[in-house]
């Protein structure tokens, strides 16, 4: 049975295609899905366990840089392009490997035996790229929309749906609260009630079981007030 479970994200038909055909060729590999942009990957990723991410670098909307940085625990990164001049950049961010289309077997094979050896090591890490500090991509209806974690001020259970209220508006998220709750840093936002979180610095006052955040009053659960108070 396969162990290794990878995605494919890259906007060329053919260059999904060509990777995919490689992996194939190792028995111990499995494709979870091959995605065409950075919003079919994170809802991949929301949905599967993933351990290798083949990404292109350069894809419209959402560069695979940003993207991958706004993941807050990201697979083993494989980066894919057709321009050798971003091979600086992939080295740059220390990737476990970077492909330069079109990727040969060879090539793609000593990317997969690195792989293996990071798995194989106990205490290696999946990459040295630094995760995202201030800021997180969410899926707004049809796209991605980057948010900056200074400008929420809470999260509001909305049925199949989590509204993020910013300083600017509000947008509905499709994901469950406990997603964002994974997703969002522990030192920044805090849950108060199973239907909302809040963004700590945005607290303006606490009174009896409620929290004031700028114009809003927000309830704080039975669950949840000694981590409040504490």
């Amino acid at each position: 049975m396969p162990s290794i479970k990878c995605l494919i994200v890259d906007d060329e038909p053919l260059a999904r295609k060509l990777i995919a055909g490689h992996v194939e060729k190792l028995p111990e590999w499995a494709i979870v899905a091959q995605c065409k942009n950075a919003m079919e990957a994170y809802e991949t990723l929301m949905k599967e366990r993933v351990d290798v991410l083949f990404l292109d670098i350069n894809m419209p909307v959402i560069s695979g840089v940003d993207f991958y940085r706004s993941l807050k625990d990201p697979p083993y990164l494989i980066f894919t392009t057709a321009y050798p001049e971003y091979a600086v950049e992939g080295f740059e961010l220390e990737a476990v490997d970077y492909l330069v289309k079109p990727v040969t077997f060879n090539r793609f094979l000593k990317a997969a035996e690195r792989i293996h050896e990071r798995i194989s090591t106990p205490g290696t890490t999946k990459t040295r790229l630094s995760p995202p500090t201030d800021y997180l991509f969410i899926k707004h209806f049809s796209k991605l929309v980057k948010v900056r974690f200074e400008d929420i001020l809470f999260l509001e259970a909305q049925k199949d749906f989590v509204k993020f209220v910013t300083r600017q508006e509000e947008m509905l998220a499709g994901m469950t609260m406990k997603e964002a709750e994974d997703i969002l840093p522990g030192d920044q936002f805090l849950r108060v009630h199973r239907s909302y979180i809040v963004s700590l610095k945005a607290i303006t006052a606490v009174f009896g079981n409620t929290i004031e955040i700028d114009k809003h009053q927000l309830p704080i659960g039975a669950n949840y007030k000694d981590a409040v108070m504490g």
